[in-house]
C-alpha cells in the first residue's frame, strides 16, 4: 500500500513561496519599484515609480525551473491550479502584490509573469508641479484636431504614405488592417511593428505565432485550442491576462469573434497604438465586421452606438488587396478626433 503524501500546512507553503521569491527580493523590497516582469527565464524587467522607461536585469537564478516552482506554489497558496490545462493564473502574493502568470503552452514553452506593486505616495499638488507632471497638460477643446492629427492628415493628403504610416505608429494611433485571404495583412503588421521604439513593452496575442518583434521587452501569448489534454484558452482570456502584465501596446494577431469587445476595451483603458487584422473586402466592410463581432459579446449598445464606439477608438483602417497579382495597400481611412 503506497503512503499518502502529506499536504503542506499554510506555514510550510509560505516558507516554500518565500524561498522561490528570494531572487526577486531586491525589487520586492525596493519601495520605488512598481512593476516586476519576466518575459522568459533569466531576464527581468522592472519599472520604477519616479522613472521613465524600463530597466533590464539578467539573473541566471531566475531560471525555468524556479519560475515553474514559483508558479505552482502561488497556485497552491491561492487555492488554484496552473498547468498545461490551466496555463493562466491571476493571484495575490501574501504581502499584497498582484501577480499574473502565463505558462506553457499559452506562453510558448516557458513561463512569464508580472508582479504589480501598489506604491502609495502622499504628494501635494506642488509636488506634482515640481515633478514636471504639469508640463504636458493639453487644454481640452470641444472641437478641433491636435497638431499630430493635422500633420498626419497633411501627410496622407500629400500622398506621403510611407511617412504617414511611420508617423502614425510612433504617434500611437490604433490601426485595423483589413483584407481578404493572402493579401499581406500580417506582413504589413510586421512592417508596422518595426516602427515601435525599443523602450516600449509589447504583448502580442495570437492563434498562431506569425508576428515578429525585435523590441527587447516583448511577450508573445498564444491561444490554446484544447487538444491533447490542454484546456481551451481563447483570445479574450489572453487579452485579460495581457492587461495585468503592464503592456504599453497589445497587438492582436487577428480578430475573429467576441474578442473584438475585449480588444476595444483594452485600448480604451489606456493602451492606444494597438494593431490588429480582420478579414473584410473594404474598410467599410471591416468596420461592419468589427461592429458585428463586438455586438456578439452582448454589450448593451445598438448597431449605431457600436459603430460610433469603434470609430472613437480605431484611428486608421488600412485595406490591403491583390491587384494584378501584387499585394498592395489599396485604401487608407484616417479618422481624426474631430471627425469621429
Amino acid at each position: 500500500m503506497s503512503a499518502v503524501e502529506p499536504i503542506p500546512s499554510a506555514a510550510e507553503r509560505d516558507v516554500y513561496l518565500k524561498s522561490f521569491l528570494k531572487p526577486f527580493e531586491r525589487w520586492l523590497d525596493d519601495p520605488g519599484v512598481t512593476e516586476i516582469m519576466v518575459n522568459r527565464p533569466g531576464e527581468v524587467w522592472i519599472e520604477r515609480q519616479a522613472a521613465t522607461g524600463f530597466e533590464r536585469f539578467d539573473d541566471p537564478n531566475i531560471n525555468a525551473l524556479l519560475l515553474q516552482r514559483l508558479a505552482v506554489q502561488i497556485a497552491r497558496v491561492s487555492h488554484q491550479a496552473i498547468n498545461r490545462e490551466q496555463p493562466l493564473l491571476a493571484a495575490s502574493l501574501p504581502s499584497g502584490e498582484r501577480i499574473q502568470i502565463a505558462g506553457p503552452p499559452a506562453a510558448g514553452e516557458h513561463w512569464a509573469l508580472a508582479i504589480r506593486r501598489h506604491v502609495t505616495s502622499e504628494l501635494t499638488l506642488s509636488d506634482f508641479g515640481g515633478a514636471r507632471n504639469f508640463a504636458h497638460v493639453a487644454v481640452g477643446r470641444a472641437k478641433g484636431m491636435s497638431e499630430t492629427d493635422r500633420r498626419l492628415k497633411s501627410l496622407l493628403d500629400e500622398g506621403c504614405i510611407e511617412e504617414f504610416l511611420r508617423a502614425s505608429v510612433r504617434a500611437r494611433k490604433t490601426m485595423l488592417v483589413s483584407g481578404g485571404t493572402s493579401t499581406g495583412k500580417t506582413s504589413l503588421v510586421n512592417a508596422l511593428l518595426r516602427e515601435i521604439g525599443d523602450g516600449e513593452r509589447i504583448i502580442t496575442a495570437e492563434d498562431a505565432a506569425e508576428l515578429r518583434l525585435s523590441q527587447p521587452n516583448h511577450l508573445s501569448l498564444s491561444a490554446v485550442k484544447g487538444e491533447m489534454g490542454e484546456a481551451r484558452i481563447n483570445m479574450t482570456d489572453l487579452l485579460e491576462a495581457a492587461l495585468r502584465m503592464r503592456p504599453d501596446r497589445i497587438i492582436l494577431g487577428e480578430i475573429r469573434g467576441v474578442e473584438a469587445a475585449a480588444w476595444l476595451r483594452a485600448i480604451n483603458t489606456g493602451h492606444p497604438g494597438s494593431i490588429t487584422t480582420v478579414h473584410a473586402d473594404s474598410p467599410e466592410g471591416a468596420l461592419e465586421q468589427l461592429s458585428l463581432m463586438t455586438m456578439q459579446a452582448g454589450l448593451p449598445l445598438s448597431r449605431g452606438e457600436t459603430i460610433r464606439y469603434i470609430n472613437s477608438i480605431v484611428d486608421i483602417i488600412i485595406h490591403v488587396s491583390r491587384i494584378d497579382g501584387a499585394r498592395v495597400i489599396e485604401r487608407i481611412v484616417f479618422s481624426p478626433a474631430e471627425e469621429n
